[in-house]
């Protein structure tokens, strides 16, 4: 029997990525990370129904996995090749390297008959040409099909940085006037400055892109944990490890079968809430490896071993967690554990 499950809504993806790509039309997705934990195939596959067109992945590995499942799409691969038979497999499978720095152009270089982006740092100070010092000389003769940079602060709405970061890279792209162009990460496609092919990653998956204030996203995914003990504790009794919570009154306590090994994070220890039909309803105590501790004296209608407890989705949401957690729900989402059970719906 299961103990806890991930329920993907393809649906809310699918309508996310329509209110991004109303935004920014053209507008491709990031799924690397497995999707952001979510599982890339199923994602990928369900936005390339939905028309995305141009997929990015962290490294070989994931853009491997996802080729030959999408159609004419087009997988980029941020690391670029890192060695001679990087850019070997990512030739024969179809996959587009993103150049970040010489030493892997000339390893593209005997595959320039196929198409490569180029990637610039106008400000984030983590891959990519620096702006200040490019020299295209080194890339003639090679097929430059996208050229793109990353945002560093679009989460804060008017940051000071987004604006120069934009401006840097308006100049840049005068260098590959063939070239489609490639911005905006969440933040930035909803902010309207995605370029030609915003890469949304949080907000398809439900996330809050922003840094304050409400997601405007529909959420995609619900983790639920299965109540596997019910007890009654009295007043002034220690729950968990380390006691680290007290009754106050006579409680009762369920205790569901997920914890940190499943994504849970250990933060939200006495700080963060799950919910039953829809009520939010405390944890207490330190989360442990395998199960966590609820106060469900409050619940409004009785809670039985075997019920499905919602740690997020629409009533408590990931966003929350992350909250709780003092993370953001990249981490959260990342974070979900291989023993999860993923389930899909799509309707």
């Amino acid at each position: 029997m299961d103990l806890a499950r991930l329920t993907v809504d393809l649906a809310a993806l699918r309508a996310n990525y329509r209110t991004l790509a109303a935004i920014t039309p053209g507008a491709g997705a990031v799924v690397k990370a497995d999707g952001y934990g979510l599982g890339a195939r199923r994602v990928a596959e369900a936005l390339r129904r939905e028309g995305c067109a141009d997929f990015f992945v962290a490294t070989v590995a994931e853009g491997l996995d996802l080729a030959g499942r999408l159609g004419e799409a087009r997988i980029y691969v941020f690391s670029g090749p890192m060695d001679a038979d990087d850019a070997a497999r990512m030739a024969a499978n179809g996959l587009t390297p993103v150049l970040n720095d010489s030493p892997q152009v000339a390893r593209w270089r005997r595959h320039r008959h196929l198409p490569a982006a180029v990637h610039v740092d106008t400000g984030m100070h983590r891959l990519g040409f620096d702006f200040r010092s490019f020299d295209p000389a080194p890339f003639d003769g090679l097929l430059v099909s996208l050229v793109l940079s990353h945002l560093a602060n679009a989460d804060r709405r008017g940051d000071p940085l987004s604006d120069r970061q934009a401006a840097r890279f308006s100049a840049f792209t005068r260098l590959f006037p063939d070239a489609r162009t490639s911005f905006g990460n969440s933040a930035g496609a909803l902010s309207g400055i995605g370029g030609d092919v915003a890469r949304p990653g949080i907000a398809l998956y439900g996330g809050n892109p922003f840094a304050t204030g409400r997601s405007p996203m529909r959420p995609v995914a619900t983790l639920e944990a299965r109540v596997v003990g019910l007890r009654t504790v009295g007043a002034g009794e220690p729950v968990g490890y380390g006691g680290t919570f007290q009754t106050t009154r006579e409680s009762r306590i369920a205790v569901l079968g997920v914890g940190y090994a499943d994504g849970v994070p250990r933060a939200v220890s006495n700080r963060g809430a799950v919910a039953c039909r829809g009520q939010r309803l405390p944890v207490i105590g330190r989360i442990s490896m395998d199960l966590m501790h609820v106060d469900v004296t409050a619940a409004r209608s009785p809670v039985a071993v075997g019920d499905w407890l919602e740690v997020f989705g629409h009533t408590v949401r990931v966003d929350d967690v992350a909250a709780a957690a003092g993370t953001i729900p990249y981490e959260v989402l990342t974070g979900i554990g291989s023993r999860v059970v993923r389930d899909y719906t799509d309707g």
